[in-house]
């Protein structure tokens, strides 16, 4: 009975960490603080408790997420600055220490149907931070607050719009699935309040003028139409309609045919003038950077924390332009694990989703009722994957916690454990 009151005290505090996260680091890394020092307190006060989280610590995703930090704290002891390596480093644990807390708590659960209505809300309280984050945005878009009005790129709060734009587009997959398959997909007002949040969210991606968020958001979207869509003939129409909406949104939308063109532009600019200015050049020439860094050091990588001290280096041979020294990172999440942390760091990281995909896609093709957190679970590693060939996500703390949230809610030994209505392959 101790270990049910700790969880009846510990969940609205994950509740709260869910809402705040689309809102303001400081208050969900307050709350996270809070949630661990009440967890440690729970443990050593009851026996129980401490009985249930030694009990449901291993989880699917728990080692994957150690060996990636580990990986990073490991490069400090060559970094060229400790400071730096710590910094940098300080950044990666925070991906197993919130998976670890949001998975363990959920599964410590006794019973699964509370378990699932504790996670669905979890989800619910993730949308419900963002939808205020959004209607944030469309007043400041519309000038009801601010002194910007239709001003692009769209930022609510300072957020740089990147970030905007993939955060809303784990915010489309959180509320496609619960539209999909939950009960709230059923009732007309789940219906209207998801629609709504689809709408505006979708909105705000396209305001954001994000192509790597919205280049993501296709690809994921043919992704999970493949995995979900068992009729080959559905599957098929869906993905025709689908790319005819975007034909036409790229023909009649001039936001988005002016910044789909300006690839090829900057594309000709790079081609005449490397070192010239521009999103795609400035990409490209960080990434033949991170490349030459990894070459140098093709096991452990120049160290954690010195991508910044090795462009600098680079800078001053005049190998790169001035303006690449703003940036910390290649915009690349590959690169920037295999320049920091050699081979040792690309496979740390790609075992992180070897794993999400090993756990979440034999459920997925199921016929479950774990079809939701699988289709989430899915959808998010899937844009992870390709958003990290165009940015390095996981250097970006909101995205780094809902990453690390959602897979929490999603991937526990409870979801992948073949527990489903239907035959299903073990993970």
């Amino acid at each position: 009975m101790a270990s049910f009151s700790w969880h009846r005290i510990l969940y609205p505090g994950l509740l709260l960490f869910g809402l705040s996260l689309p809102l303001s680091k400081s208050a969900s890394n307050v709350l996270l603080g809070v949630l661990y020092l009440s967890a440690f307190a729970g443990a050593l006060y009851s026996k129980e408790l401490r009985a249930d989280i030694f009990r449901n610590c291993r989880q699917p995703l728990t080692a994957a997420l150690a060996l990636f930090s580990l990986v990073a704290y490991v490069g400090i002891i060559h970094s060229e600055s400790y400071a730096d390596g710590f910094r940098v480093a300080n950044k990666f644990v925070s991906l197993p220490a919130i998976y670890f807390l949001v998975s363990v708590l959920l599964q410590s659960d006794r019973g699964e149907e509370a378990g699932t209505r504790r996670a669905e809300a979890l989800l619910l309280s993730f949308l419900a931070g963002l939808a205020a984050l959004n209607l944030l945005g469309a007043l400041t878009y519309l000038g009801v607050v601010g002194g910007a009005a239709f001003a692009l790129p769209l930022s609510p709060l300072g957020m740089h719009h990147i970030w905007y734009s993939n955060l809303n587009a784990l915010g489309l997959y959180t509320a496609a699935a619960l539209l999909l398959f939950t009960r709230h997909g059923t009732s007309a007002r789940g219906r209207a309040l998801l629609g709504c949040f689809l709408l505006l969210s979708t909105l705000c991606i396209l305001l954001s003028t994000s192509r790597t968020a919205w280049f993501s958001v296709v690809l994921t979207a043919a992704i999970m139409a493949v995995v979900m869509i068992k009729h080959k003939k559905t599957m098929v129409a869906a993905l025709l309609l689908s790319a005819l909406a975007i034909t036409a949104v790229y023909r009649f939308v001039p936001l988005v045919h002016d910044r789909v063109n300006l690839v090829a532009s900057d594309l000709a600019l790079y081609s005449t003038n490397r070192h010239a200015e521009s999103s795609i050049g400035g990409r490209l020439i960080m990434w033949h950077a991170a490349l030459s860094m990894a070459k140098s050091h093709p096991l452990v990588g120049v160290g954690t924390g010195d991508f910044v001290p090795e462009l600098i280096a680079m800078r001053r041979a005049r190998l790169i332009p001035r303006f690449l020294l703003e940036f910390n990172q290649p915009h690349n999440i590959y690169l920037f694990s295999l320049a920091t942390n050699g081979i040792a760091g690309l496979a740390a990281l790609l075992f992180i989703f070897y794993r999400s995909l090993r756990a979440a896609v034999p459920l997925a093709l199921c016929d479950g009722s774990g079809k939701l957190l699988a289709f989430l679970a899915i959808a998010t590693a899937a844009h992870f994957i390709i958003a990290g060939f165009m940015d390095s996500l996981f250097n970006i703390q909101i995205l780094r916690y809902s990453f690390a949230f959602i897979m929490g809610v999603c991937l526990r030994s409870a979801t992948t454990g073949g527990r489903t209505e239907g035959p299903c392959p073990p993970p």
